[in-house]
């Protein structure tokens, strides 16, 4: 079976494609699946995770920093 990857930095997890949700650790829903060192980083809120949509939603940079501050402040 094929393996699922970290959607953070790309390293291959120990949990298959087909494994649920419910039974891996370092999912996230809505972001997918961590390596145990970025799971672990992120929750030292080192670095955040925001919907991709952001990216077009927002249309300047000066926007979208503005929006990705709201949302770290409404989240973390």
């Amino acid at each position: 079976m094929a393996k699922d990857n970290c959607v953070a930095c790309g390293s291959e997890t120990p949990y298959d494609f087909e494994t649920h949700i419910d039974m891996r650790n370092g999912y996230i829903e809505g972001v997918g699946q961590l390596c145990i060192n970025c799971y672990n980083e992120g929750s030292k809120k080192d670095f955040i995770a925001i919907p991709k949509h952001y990216v077009k939603q927002f249309s300047n940079d000066l926007e979208l920093g503005a929006a990705v501050r709201r949302f770290y402040y409404n989240n973390y």
